[in-house]
């Protein structure tokens, strides 16, 4: 089969080996196959291991753990409701040797930028048919953007969004669909602003010209005092859910110092660097701040749902969608241009 295979820094389409079905898994073709913040990452850390690792140890991965695919062959042991000819999402973490590994991001797993699969059935759905099978793809990430959503459960008060590239998205999609507002977005690019506001962004904010943390008035918020000490009785007041998802270095420092007292911070960008942050500032504020990872089954389902309802919303992700061969442009693409957001690559287009 034909595949996109990351090594070193380089991303090439090759002829590899097919991926043979197992018991309890599904051979798929997959449709369409999402690059997300993730790949970025890993290519960047397997650019740092070529520097000092020999070029005939660098392991060899097949990206994209966010696709959609038809089912080739259906392996012993799986559900009998899976047939060939079914379009079908994963949750693309499945076990390895070592333990718990995810699909299109380990040597040992190949992903969905390739003509064919293997994913485990008890982690696949089935695509609805008045579901696009290109949009089906978006499925993973939207779940990312649902569990950081459904995390924000400390204090009511107005959501503000910071980071409008796909994770970012997908939180201001599910809060939409949980019908929780106001929404506040934040992002220096124009496109993303306007995408934000498509999906229902109450205020769009560019951070160069404006603060994210100047529009209480028109989010219909007021602080609260800071602290319990000067009341008799006290009640934690309404503060905002404050969804970072960006993952740059320092952010989460800049968001406590700026966030009003009892706010709920909740971590969705992915940093992959060492950070500082002053505790002072959030014991002061009382901050919560959590981090959020992946998502459940429950929530990958209530997002296919949600696509279902809504693909004319969903469809404002995607900004390109290439064939196989454009993997690495696809990649440089994204790394390069901040108008970008979600690129979907083609498999098994000509």
């Amino acid at each position: 089969m034909r595949a996109a295979v990351l090594q070193g820094g380089d991303i090439s389409v090759r002829h590899i080996p097919d991926p043979q079905v197992s018991e309890g898994r599904l051979l798929v073709a997959p449709i369409a196959a999402g690059i997300c913040g993730s790949d970025l990452h890993l290519r960047e850390q397997m650019r740092e291991l070529s520097r000092t690792a020999p070029a005939d140890e660098l392991p060899a991965i097949v990206p994209g753990h966010e696709f959609s695919g038809k089912i080739v062959a259906v392996g012993r042991g799986s559900d009998p409701r899976f047939r060939p000819g079914m379009v079908v999402i994963a949750n693309p973490f499945t076990y390895g040797v070592a333990g718990p590994e995810c699909i299109g991001l380990s040597p040992a797993f190949s992903g969905g930028i390739a003509e064919l699969s293997v994913v485990d059935a008890v982690r696949a759905l089935v695509v609805p048919a008045e579901v696009p099978a290109h949009l089906a793809a978006l499925t993973e990430p939207l779940a990312v953007g649902l569990h950081a959503v459904r995390l924000a459960n400390r204090v009511p008060g107005p959501n503000i969004v910071i980071g409008c590239g796909p994770v970012g998205l997908a939180v201001i999609f599910a809060l939409r669909m949980a019908g929780r507002g106001p929404i506040l977005a934040a992002d220096y690019s124009a496109s993303r602003r306007a995408a934000a506001a498509a999906l229902g962004a109450d205020v769009v904010v560019d951070p160069a010209k404006d603060s994210p943390y100047s529009h209480w008035r028109e989010l219909a918020f007021a602080e609260g005092r800071m602290s319990p000490l000067l009341e008799t009785r006290f009640a934690r007041p309404a503060a905002p859910n404050i969804f970072e998802c960006v993952g740059a270095p320092g952010l989460i420092n800049t968001i406590m110092s700026a966030a009003p007292a009892h706010s709920h911070i909740i971590v969705v960008g992915v940093c992959a660097h060492e950070d500082r942050l002053v505790p002072l500032t959030g014991i002061q504020k009382e901050l919560t701040v959590e981090f959020s990872f992946a998502y459940t089954m429950a929530e990958l389902a209530q997002s296919l749902e949600n696509i279902a309802g809504n693909p004319e919303l969903v469809s404002g992700f995607v900004t390109r969608e290439l064939p196989i061969e454009q993997t690495a442009n696809a990649f440089d693409t994204l790394a390069d241009n901040p108008e970008e957001v979600k690129i979907l690559i083609r498999p098994q287009a000509p």
